[in-house]
């Protein structure tokens, strides 16, 4: 994909900024003001890929919010700043709680900006539909985050000109959310192309928009319109299962036909703007033996659990988690890279890829009365692993096969604590984790504090001491 990013200007910000008035009125050469933008064509351009850019700080670290606090990952004695989201001993303050509701809020005022400017201006009409698509695209993207994070949120859909009118925002009810994630996705679907040239791949398509429009579903537990949107993925022949599961990941093969939506990066420029997921994850010690370029830092490490939880002979496991025996740590091949140095990855970041969609469809097949369809394609899945196929499951069975197989296929990819919130596992499963690996050598299991209020995250300390209109999720000070 080569979508440019526009450092110049930050949409969320900059461009609310005006000249000051004072005995003298010189305009900043780095700033664009909001009254001079938005001119031409190419200025929506820039405005459009500013809000793709947000994606790239947004997921670089979004496993520690959607993998580190399941039994998937942990932290370890490397990774101490992580500990409070390993723990589950988050709290308002804690970093990772505010700099997740920061950078989300910083893609929608993004977004509302490009959606608020762009209705009234005359332009290809083409290219104004699928900027308007690709924008409500992102910003149902991010309040779907942000509404399984920490449930009421504030809904803003227009551009905020003061500080006082950012204050004015309190938290929206989920079905009200929801409500606008499905408006914000079946515009995308509606306005959207089907596929991009070459020059314009990785940006959000119509088969983006119905494949997490069926995610939204099953969260949301309307299982029958997620099987026929999924269905319609299915059926557009778009996207395949591609026989080697480690090509999925490779960054010679960033954009193969498994792939429904990825986050870009532009490694290997020499500019910062690629990936470190590569360093990153790699097993602390292992010097160049992994990866190169930077310090391994043994960020997002795989737990025991997991590495045991692959059946024999799965031929996923070896790409999705191996052992450094160096330092007893657990780590994935997935994002396997040699940059040259820091931020200079290519590693992408999968936000929606063929498998999830049909091992959703499955699910939703399941709860919709059709458990043996529904094993035909989790069947599917575990074909493509070398793994016999399932048979004679009730509806009740799958679902624990299906969340099974979700978190062998998707690990490690920001899937599993969103797989245990919505199933309403997220409690059982962290406390028979915890209990079941308190007396080894798991980081730190013993002080897992598993309460009933984690299934939210907490509204950031700073939030609710700016905003008077917000009020905190039950069991958080």
């Amino acid at each position: 994909m080569k979508i440019n990013y526009i450092k110049i200007v930050s949409l969320a910000s900059a461009l609310t900024v005006g000249a000051c008035n004072d005995f003298i009125n010189i305009d900043s050469p780095t700033i664009v003001r909001q009254d001079l933008f938005f001119q031409s064509t190419s200025d929506f351009t820039s405005a459009v890929n500013g809000v793709y850019s947000g994606l790239r700080g947004y997921y670089s670290g979004f496993f520690e919010v959607a993998e580190i606090p399941s039994d998937n990952t942990e932290a370890n004695g490397y990774t101490l700043g992580f500990n409070p989201m390993d723990l589950l001993t988050w709290v308002p303050s804690t970093a990772a709680i505010q700099s997740r509701w920061t950078s989300s809020y910083s893609i929608i005022a993004r977004a509302n900006l490009v959606l608020a400017r762009i209705e009234g201006f005359q332009m290809d009409e083409t290219l104004k539909r699928q900027y308007i698509g690709e924008t409500s695209f992102i910003r149902a993207l991010i309040y779907f985050n942000l509404v399984q994070f920490y449930g009421d949120v504030p809904l803003v859909l227009t551009e905020i000109k003061s500080e006082s009118e950012a204050y004015a925002y309190g938290r929206a009810p989920v079905s009200e959310v929801y409500a606008q994630i499905e408006a914000d996705l079946k515009t995308a679907i509606d306005f959207l192309p089907a596929t991009y040239d070459a020059a314009n791949r990785g940006r959000a398509t119509k088969g983006a928009a119905r494949s997490l429009l069926g995610k939204v579903y099953v969260t949301s537990k309307q299982f029958d319109k997620a099987r026929d949107i999924l269905k319609e993925v299915i059926d557009s022949q778009q996207y395949r299962l591609l026989d080697d599961y480690a090509e999925i990941f490779s960054v010679n093969n960033r954009h193969n036909e498994e792939i429904v939506f990825a986050v870009q990066y532009n490694g290997g420029t020499g500019y910062g703007e690629g990936s470190n997921f590569s360093i990153a994850f790699a097993p602390f010690g292992s010097g160049e033996a992994v990866t190169s370029g930077g310090m391994p830092a043994s960020y997002n490490s795989g737990t025991l659990d997991l590495y045991e939880v692959f059946e024999e002979n799965d031929a996923r496991k070896p790409v999705s988690i191996d052992l450094w025996t160096d330092s007893d740590m657990y780590y994935t091949r997935k994002f396997l890279d040699r940059p040259m140095a820091p931020n200079e990855g290519k590693n992408n970041w999968i936000v929606l890829r063929y498998a999830d969609v049909i091992l959703l469809y499955a699910e939703a097949l399941n709860e919709t009365g059709n458990t043996s369809e529904a094993l035909t394609y989790l069947n599917m899945i575990r074909d493509r692993a070398d793994l016999l196929p399932l048979s004679n499951l009730n509806q009740n069975e799958f679902r624990s096969a299906v969340l099974q197989e979700r978190r062998v296929e998707l690990c490690f990819e920001g899937h599993r604590w969103f797989d245990l919130i919505r199933t309403g596992t997220m409690l059982s499963t962290m406390r028979a984790y915890k209990e079941k690996y308190t007396d080894t050598r798991a980081h730190q299991v013993v002080n897992y504090e598993v309460t009933d209020n984690k299934v939210l995250f907490p509204i950031p300390f700073r939030e609710i001491s700016l905003n008077p209109e917000l009020t905190q999720n039950p069991g958080y000070n």
